[in-house]
């Protein structure tokens, strides 16, 4: 869930609305699409993101080498991977206290290298890292298509472009085989799966910075984005068919990153003076900063207040006052751990090169 080089109040927006979503869904499971949607929007993001990035390096260099593709990796890490691994080892702590056991030792070793839902997806230890492993997989092997396309005398659009429709082909047809070897409950987990969801991102980026369209086509890709994430509602309610039934559903794992994209060139467009002041941009802002640490740490913080607040939990009340609880603290965690690991680790990044 990479940050911008300018803060951009839309895409703060977008992000906060997402880690909103996610947090509702998980404390209150009459809301569970909602985290649905919320994690699209994450993916959409991401690509968006990453893509204005990779393309701003790749295109502004004759000779994009191994040295351009660690420079792009390192910084994506030290964004990443040092929240990531926090989190990992509070998760071995929460389940070693809670449950009594752990995972093998050689389930824990795929944890490290983010291969433990490569090709298959059982929910338990650290379950919520299944969308960072879809990034991180994407992070690592588009760069590397990229240079190996580049490296056979392809312009830089064209070893892009081909790239984006490689990834594409490529997920459709890992998705069938998954389907066709009986993984379709999982489908939506699987990182290799998956990687489709993040080049609808970068797919976005790359056609607003090479065909630059004007406002009109930015509000017709909002209205079409919104149009494309609706499409679960349109089914649930012509169909009858219950939303978690639609989770895994193949062409919806295409259309909603893609809905989530779309509507991301014209929001970034938005200006907090136009339209809110003061107080709420600053919550808006703020919560956008603390998005990663939320998302990673708010399973292990929630179970462990129901825990501890089991008894309590027993009558409507109590239940909602232990929600409250554990929300705060989920918040408030969140927001020390930006300010003194995520921040401080982030200064070590290596600067961007320059084209």
């Amino acid at each position: 869930m990479p940050e911008t080089h300018s803060r951009s109040f839309g895409l703060d927006l977008v992000r906060a609305v997402a880690i909103t979503f996610v947090i509702i869904a998980h404390f209150a499971r009459f809301f569970d699409p909602l985290g649905y949607w919320g994690v699209e929007l994450f993916f959409g993001l991401s690509g968006f993101l990453i893509g204005q990035i990779l393309w701003r390096n790749f295109s502004g260099t004759d000779n994009w080498t191994v040295k351009h593709m660690f420079n792009f990796w390192s910084r994506r890490w030290w964004r990443t991977l040092p929240n990531y691994y926090l989190f990992f080892v509070v998760s071995l702590v929460f389940y070693a206290y809670v449950d009594g056991s752990l995972p093998s030792i050689s389930s824990l070793l795929r944890f490290v290298f983010f291969g433990q839902y490569l090709l298959n997806h059982e929910w338990g230890f650290y379950g919520i890292s299944w969308s960072l492993c879809i990034e991180e997989w994407f992070y690592l092997s588009f760069p590397l298509l990229l240079f190996t396309l580049r490296k056979t005398g392809l312009k830089p659009s064209t070893s892009f472009s081909m790239s984006i429709a490689l990834f594409f082909i490529a997920s459709v047809f890992l998705r069938k085989f998954l389907i066709s070897i009986g993984q379709q409950e999982s489908l939506r987990t699987i990182t290799f799966a998956r990687l489709d969801s993040i080049t609808c991102g970068v797919t976005i980026a790359y056609i607003t910075a090479v065909l630059k369209p004007g406002l009109v086509l930015k509000k017709a890709g909002f209205v079409l984005g919104l149009v494309l994430l609706l499409v679960p509602v349109a089914v649930v309610a012509i169909t009858g068919t219950p939303f978690e039934k639609l989770y895994n559903n193949s062409v919806l794992l295409f259309l909603l990153p893609l809905g989530a994209s779309l509507i991301l060139p014209f929001i970034s467009l938005l200006n907090s003076s136009s339209i809110v002041y003061g107080y709420l941009t600053k919550v808006v802002e703020k919560i956008s900063l603390w998005s990663y640490s939320i998302y990673l740490s708010h399973i292990p913080l929630m179970w462990s207040i129901y825990y501890l607040l089991d008894g309590f939990r027993a009558n409507p009340y109590g239940n909602l006052v232990s929600k409250v609880v554990a929300l705060t603290i989920t918040v408030t965690a969140s927001a020390l751990i930006f300010k003194y690991w995520e921040t401080p680790i982030t200064r070590f990044r290596p600067k961007e090169l320059k084209s």
